[in-house]
């Protein structure tokens, strides 16, 4: 049902990845990543500025940055930071973090496999972000972070996979987080036609991160569309997403921070989620050991620390429903403490 395409994208050239490839856009505040702009003047980051980064004496206004992040973009392409190949491709992507390795396709999907719903999506989005990013896109014009997209394990793809990266990678880096990221280009016609027709019989493919962007790019596509570009095969009308296998996904832990019980006990509290869950109070909390296994929390509440295990009976069949983060909100976070 994942339809794919390949494409022509600008990729980093080796010699520059490690100056101009920029860390996680997330893991900084605005002002962690106003500090490495400036002390960076060379890594892409500083096409992606917003306002935030700025004191309010000297802040810019949202479209001059715009202005600068394209201007930032262009001066990147023109010293020869990045190179576009002549031929469509798909590519791979390889992230290691230790002993942790997870594997994607990248390439283009169509908007209209996101409108439809044949792309699960598992969270709302704010109508305020939406705006700046499709703003971003149509001024800068460009998309650099592809959305993640994971789809059911599939052994044939697994195969081609394992193939391909047996070659030698166009890009190996190692980031300064230790991540060591590498891409492989796939240009042989077989080859890519192979991937589009295993990919087409995957049953779905579900949004795990840049629900904000997708929407973006969905809104960005509509309104070309009204300005007459619907025709032809253009790239408004597809959004760059990396595909996993969700098997080789990794959670990392996301904590949630509660100011209050919502009227409730410690004791009812407990008792409200021990319908669903298996709660156990640890007896030494300085020996607390994190969640390892699906569907475990650790919970602390003033001195005391819980351990808590959903019941199976209460795990939805939906792959959606039944993430970690989805059984936390619906069985505990809004119906107990009211947080929507």
């Amino acid at each position: 049902m994942t339809q794919i395409r390949p494409f022509r994208p600008y990729l980093v050239t080796a010699d520059r990845a490690a100056v101009v490839v920029a860390p996680a856009y997330d893991s900084m505040v605005p002002a962690e990543r106003a500090a490495f702009s400036n002390d960076n003047p060379s890594n892409y980051i500083n096409a992606m500025r917003v306002e935030e980064e700025f004191s309010k004496s000297d802040r810019p206004s949202a479209e001059t940055l715009l202005e600068r992040n394209r201007a930032t973009v262009q001066r990147l392409l023109d010293d020869g930071s990045f190179r576009q190949y002549e031929e469509e491709a798909l590519y791979i992507y390889r992230l290691q973090a230790g002993h942790h390795v997870q594997t994607a396709v990248v390439a283009e999907v169509p908007i209209e496999e996101y409108e439809t719903g044949r792309i699960r999506r598992h969270e709302h989005t704010r109508p305020d972000h939406e705006d700046r990013l499709t703003r971003y896109l149509e001024v800068v014009g460009v998309s650099s972070s592809p959305v993640c997209l994971a789809y059911p394990e599939s052994p044939s793809i697994n195969a081609l996979i394992s193939k391909i990266t047996s070659r030698v990678p166009e890009l190996d880096l190692l980031s300064d987080d230790e991540i060591r990221q590498l891409v492989w280009r796939v240009t042989d016609e077989g080859e890519i036609e192979t991937l589009q027709q295993q990919f087409s019989s995957v049953s779905a493919a579900y949004l795990t991160d840049g629900h904000h962007r997708t929407a973006a790019s969905s809104r960005y596509s509509a309104s070309q569309c009204a300005k007459g570009d619907d025709k032809g095969s253009g790239s408004w009308k597809y959004f760059l997403a990396a595909m996993f296998p969700a098997s080789e996904l990794r959670i990392l832990a996301f904590n949630r921070c509660v100011r209050d019980l919502n009227g409730l006990s410690v004791q009812s509290l407990v008792e409200g989620i021990g319908k669903h869950f298996v709660v156990e109070a640890l007896s030494d909390p300085e020996k607390t050991t994190l969640p390892c296994v699906p569907g475990e929390f650790t919970m602390l509440i003033g001195e005391f620390v819980y351990r808590l295990k959903v019941r199976p009976e209460s795990v939805p069949e939906d792959p959606v429903k039944k993430l970690d983060v989805s059984l936390l909100q619906n069985l505990i976070l809004e119906p107990l403490l009211g947080i929507t």
